[in-house]
C-alpha cells in the first residue's frame, strides 16, 4: 500500500497558528515587562506571604515562554510524524487510516493550543506576582488550570469518538493512526510522547535549579 503526507484538517491548522500566536503575544509581554520586575523576586510563598526570594534571571522570566517553546515542538513534530506516517491510499484520501490519522492529529494540536494559552495565564500571574510581591491572581491562575484540564477531558473524548466513528465497523478498533509496518514510526512516536513529558518537567527543574535564593 502506497503511503503519502495526509493534509491537516482546518482545525489543525488554525490551532497551530493561534498556538504560534499566543507565544509570539506571551514573548512581547514578557519582555515588556522584565524591566519592570524587581532585581529581587518570591519563590517560595506561605500563607500568601512570600518567606523566600531571589534574584531575578532571563531563564525565570521567560520560563512561561520556554514551556510554551517546548510544548509546541514536541506536538509540532508528533503531528508531523502522523502525517506523514499515517495508511493512506493515494487514491482514497478518506480511508478509515486517514482519518484516524487526521482527527488524532488535530486533537494533539488543539492540546498544544490548550496548554500553551495556559502558559500565557501563568505568565501573566507571574509577572504580576513579582511585581507586588503577592499572589493576587491565584484564583485566575487556579480557573485557568481548571479550564485547561477540562478541555484537554474534552479534546480526548472528542478525538476517541472522532477515530472509533472512522472504523470500518461500529466498535472496532482496526485504523491504525500510524503505519504498522513502519516499526521505526510508532517507536518514534512512543519516544515524541515520552519527550513532550519529560521536557517541561526537565526545563523546570533547570531553572529552578539555577536560581539563587537570598
Amino acid at each position: 500500500m502506497t503511503t503519502y503526507p495526509l493534509r491537516c484538517t482546518a482545525h489543525t491548522r488554525v490551532a497551530g497558528w493561534m498556538s504560534a500566536l499566543i507565544a509570539t503575544a506571551t514573548f512581547s509581554y514578557l519582555h515588556d515587562a522584565y524591566e519592570r520586575i524587581p532585581l529581587v523576586v518570591p519563590v517560595q510563598f506561605a500563607d500568601g506571604n512570600p518567606i523566600q526570594f531571589a534574584y531575578k534571571s532571563p531563564a525565570l522570566v521567560y520560563l512561561p515562554f520556554g514551556l510554551q517553546l517546548a510544548l509546541g515542538v514536541i506536538f509540532a513534530a508528533v503531528v508531523v510524524l502522523l502525517m506523514h506516517r499515517a495508511l493512506a491510499p493515494v487514491a482514497d484520501s478518506d480511508s478509515p487510516a486517514a482519518a484516524a490519522a487526521q482527527h488524532t492529529a488535530e486533537g494533539v494540536a488543539l492540546l498544544a493550543l490548550v496548554w500553551i494559552a495556559f502558559q500565557a495565564v501563568n505568565a501573566w500571574r507571574l509577572a504580576s506576582l513579582w511585581r507586588h510581591t503577592f499572589d493576587d491572581n491565584i484564583e485566575f491562575h487556579t480557573l485557568g488550570l481548571i479550564t485547561a484540564l477540562t478541555a484537554t477531558v474534552f479534546v480526548c473524548v472528542r478525538v476517541v469518538l472522532k477515530v472509533q466513528a472512522a472504523a470500518p465497523a461500529e466498535g472496532e478498533w482496526d485504523a491504525p493512526v500510524v503505519d504498522g509496518r513502519r516499526r521505526w514510526a510508532t517507536a518514534g512516536l512512543a519516544v515524541l510522547l515520552a519527550v513532550g513529558v519529560a521536557a517541561p518537567l526537565y526545563l523546570l527543574a533547570a531553572v529552578w535549579g539555577g536560581l539563587k535564593p537570598i
